[in-house]
């Protein structure tokens, strides 16, 4: 509506200014006084169909409304400007160039395609057509002067509609910068507020998963026991949620690195054939030799995995259900109207395709808001396509939808290409370190959730270890300078009061040799936390089992990297 408000004063100003301009011309203009009558007549129509367009009362104007009174002010000011050169046939020249100036004006300013100007200056034509070789005697236009007057304006009005089209193409791609850009903010701010959210839950959950699950070894068979899995399981499905909500705030950083698509898709294709009902049938083909992707599996998969839940909803109960996985070399022109937001360059192009009920024009355009879905809302889960925008976004790809009602839907994917070749197979993997715990090891937890503290605290004591606990940085140092026997492991939370980064600093200061296990469920500082990685003895996660959580700390304990 602001759009449409700003048009309606766009339209009353340039109606008043030709207004002004016919009343200033006519004061101006020296007539004979047998044209002066006529010439009155014409210019006063024009001065009041502009007037009253510019005084008309806009309450709620709709384009199309005001595209129509646009186009019918200029209508009005070409028979003006045709009848002054009816009445003064001297002036057809200059009239000419009034009719020209109109046509590339409507073209450059007026907010409609190339078939309402190629309307506006048929209609101009025509009219000065018939005036110029029908009306105006040829003692004052002879033949030869009107064909080149005609033929001026017919090759003027010609590049006038083609103009127009460069401008209107120009606007709607405009706009659809503008609301891309705009999506991308909104997409932005969701993140964040998302990652604060999942941070807050990944504390609570993490409390409860840890006090249940230490109830749940305590608990015999019955039904005490039954209730306590019943919590464990509703807290575990809490806990994916705020993967996928980690996932949307980008606080889990992409890592990226030579990856072979084909692996993407095997992997992706594996995971379709158990997810996808029995006898479904997944395709899967990668173009011969492909170069490797500048990518993060797990990441990449993961937003795959988002598509094909997607697709297995909208198969389900048709015959012939089909998933296809294909991937294969793809360039991207400058400007190239199918894929606006990938720069032009060499691409990988992952697709997906079902052959579910398809999605009309309107779905298609809401596909990647996060939680929309077309299933009834008890069943919808997770944020669906929002995660594949973001991981594919992460990876400086695109994505494009095509989908149609009754005939399936594909999903494209571009991600660019590496710049290094696949590294070499890794060594054959070594026993995993024991998880015994160190008898009698000291461990500082600091973390400003009390429910954190606390169950973190019973589950360390149960252990075997001896534990203390601090919920700042301040009460941290306290804690650790005045521990006797000395603190051997700090569990410190990144997202606390003053920064984790900086009480890591502080507490290293004081005891270099002190190891530090990180634990925490979000990081808006994600370039803290990965200039902390070399120098801690491991990440855990929130929220985490209490079997994560005894292999954590034994191999932090133990000197390596959980």
């Amino acid at each position: 509506m602001d759009q449409a408000v700003r048009y309606a004063r766009g339209v009353r100003i340039v109606a008043g200014t030709i207004a002004l301009v016919i009343i200033g011309k006519h004061l101006t203009t020296v007539v004979p006084p047998s044209a002066q009558h006529d010439l009155f007549v014409v210019r006063a129509i024009a001065v009041a169909l502009a007037i009253g367009i510019a005084l008309l009362p806009f309450r709620h104007p709709s384009a199309a409304q005001l595209r129509g009174l646009a186009f019918g002010l200029g209508i009005g000011v070409v028979f003006a400007t045709v009848g002054v050169a009816t009445v003064l046939p001297g002036e057809v020249w200059e009239q000419s160039v009034s009719l020209v100036a109109m046509m590339f004006a409507a073209a450059l300013f007026m907010p409609w395609s190339w078939r309402w100007q190629a309307a506006f200056v048929a209609i101009a034509l025509l009219a000065a057509t018939v005036v110029f070789t029908l009306v105006i005697p040829r003692s004052a236009l002879d033949g030869q002067s009107t064909v080149r007057v005609l033929l001026t304006l017919y090759l003027l009005a010609a590049l006038s509609v083609f103009g127009a089209h460069l401008a209107d193409r120009a606007r709607r791609q405009l706009a659809a910068s503008e609301s891309s850009r705009m999506h991308e903010q909104r997409l932005d701010a969701l993140g964040r507020f998302a990652g604060g959210i999942a941070h807050q839950f990944n504390n609570l959950l993490g409390g409860i998963l840890t006090h249940v699950s230490l109830l749940r070894q305590d608990a015999s068979m019955g039904p005490a026991a039954t209730q306590l899995d019943e919590i464990v399981a509703a807290a575990r499905r809490g806990r994916d949620l705020t993967e996928e909500l980690m996932r949307f705030a980008r606080s889990d950083p992409v890592r990226v690195q030579p990856t072979d698509a084909g692996q993407v898709l095997d992997s992706v294709a594996a995971l379709a054939r158990a997810l996808l009902p029995e006898g479904a049938k997944v395709h899967v083909h990668a173009a011969p030799a492909l170069p490797p992707i500048a990518g993060d599996i797990d990441h990449l998969v993961h937003a795959c995995t988002q598509v094909v839940l997607n697709a297995r909803d909208a198969m389900r109960g048709r015959p012939d259900a089909r998933l296809g996985l294909t991937a294969a070399l793809h360039t991207v022109a400058a400007n190239d109207p199918e894929w606006r937001d990938a720069t032009a360059g060499r691409y990988v192009r992952i697709s997906i395709s079902d052959t579910g009920r398809g999605m009309d024009a309107a779905t298609v355009a809401r596909a990647f808001e996060p939680f929309f879905s077309t299933k009834p809302m008890h069943e919808a889960t997770g944020l669906g396509l929002a995660t594949l925008l973001r991981v594919i976004r992460d990876h400086h790809g695109a994505v494009r939808v095509e989908s149609e009602p009754g005939r399936g839907t594909t999903i494209h994917m571009l991600l660019p290409l590496s710049t290094e070749p696949l590294p070499a197979l890794p060594p054959a993997p070594t026993a995993p370190p024991s998880a015994v715990a160190a008898a009698g090891a000291t461990i500082l937890i600091v973390d400003d959730e009390a429910i954190v503290r606390n169950s973190l605290k019973r589950a360390l004591t149960r252990f075997g270890y001896r534990v203390l606990e601090a919920g700042d940085g301040p009460t941290a140092l306290a804690a650790m300078q005045s521990a006797d026997p000395p603190v051997d492991l700090i569990i410190l939370d990144l997202v606390l009061p003053g920064g984790g980064a900086g009480i890591f600093e502080l507490l290293k200061a004081v005891r270099p040799e002190v190891r530090v296990l990180i634990s925490s469920g979000y990081s808006p500082d994600a370039e803290a936390a990965r200039g902390l990685a070399e120098r801690v003895e491991g990440f855990l996660p929130k929220p985490y089992e209490l079997s994560q959580l005894r292999t954590a700390v034994a191999n932090a304990l133990g000197g390596q990297a959980a």
